[in-house]
């Protein structure tokens, strides 16, 4: 074990306390390690929470198949008994649309304890008048030089996603897209959904952090793991929120509270 972990609890930094890492991937999508290995870095971590977000149906690939929730439920409920923590199953669902539309049925919410949503860039846009659109706002947002226009489009698509599904996190939210993250805190405190700061994708920046910090919303600090050695480890991310002076009250997967997820309520 030592071998494979550094010995430090990185549970325990940047003065928060975080006892949950709410989105990791595993072999079910495209990351290197099984549920159960997972679980057992996040026992390692000192972590009483994990979640198992795999990426979502419509991700070319490394989509998972719905065909395959009855196994991966069936792991985590394995590995949860195993380690005597808690383990969540959840997607890290697609945003294909500009309307907000992401690749999850109502049916498939019910299945699931934890909801994540994001952009990808393979992910196939809901109709064909979104993919130019789509590629444009992706082409800009990676050259930092947005139109407002296209900002605003970027913007409205999560907004419109946060208001017609229960989606716990929105996650990496600024990765390639460059969005007002005023307006976009604002709906996510409105409906209770969670602002990811991202280890793995290095956002949001302290300029954007900043903005939805002014907008009353709440965050998570994950992982978005997908080698097993990277569960709850996020550096760049406890660094930027103490830098911002982001309160621990303000991280839901940090203190001594309760997780209170969205889809579940």
């Amino acid at each position: 074990m030592t071998e494979q972990f550094c010995t430090d609890k990185d549970s325990v930094a940047g003065g928060y306390s975080i006892f949950a890492d709410l989105h990791t991937h595993t072999v079910y999508s495209h990351g290197k390690g099984s549920v159960e290995d997972n679980v057992r870095a996040a026992k390692f971590r000192g972590l009483s929470q994990i979640a198992i977000t795999d990426h979502g149906i419509r991700h070319p690939l490394v989509g998972v198949s719905r065909k395959k929730f009855p196994a991966m439920r069936a792991d985590v409920q394995a590995a949860e008994q195993k380690f005597g923590i808690r383990v969540m199953l959840g997607i890290e669902a697609n945003i294909y649309g500009m309307s907000g539309q992401i690749d999850l049925s109502e049916e498939d919410i019910a299945q699931l304890d934890i909801i994540l949503a994001g952009f990808h860039a393979s992910a196939r846009p809901e109709k064909p008048s979104d993919i130019a659109l789509f590629q444009a706002n992706l082409l800009a947002g990676r050259m930092g030089k947005s139109s407002k226009a296209q900002i605003e489009r970027n913007t409205k698509a999560y907004i419109n996603c946060v208001k017609r599904f229960p989606v716990d996190v929105l996650t990496h939210p600024g990765f390639w897209l460059q969005l007002d993250t005023y307006e976009l805190g604002k709906a996510c405190a409105d409906y209770g959904t969670y602002i990811e700061i991202s280890s793995r994708h290095r956002v949001p920046d302290r300029e954007s952090l900043e903005g939805f910090m002014k907008s009353g919303a709440m965050f998570v600090i994950n992982s978005d793991a997908h080698r097993v050695q990277d569960v709850g480890r996020w550096d760049y991310a406890v660094r930027l929120a103490a830098e911002a002076g982001l309160e621990e009250d303000r991280i839901a997967n940090a203190g001594n509270k309760p997780l209170v997820l969205r889809s579940k309520s």
